[in-house]
């Protein structure tokens, strides 16, 4: 996985798990791919919230709240 998403590698396995189940919900509610433009997008942004606060309760509002109808 880590070289499909390179983004990963820096989050511990609980970190990636947290990601990829978020952005996983998240592209499964607005019909896209996990490996589409937007799906990326979508981990990228997750990664850097993790990074930043960690909120792992919130992480798919603020995906929501992040990238809105994209």
């Amino acid at each position: 996985m880590d070289i499909m998403f390179p983004a990963l590698t820096s989050l511990s396995d609980h970190d990636i798990d947290v990601v990829v189940d978020a952005v996983t919900e998240w592209c499964s509610q607005h019909h896209c791919d996990i490996q589409s433009c937007r799906g990326q997008f979508a981990l990228a942004v997750a990664v850097d919230a993790v990074q930043s606060s960690a909120n792992y309760d919130t992480l798919l509002q603020h995906l929501s709240e992040k990238l809105g109808e994209q």
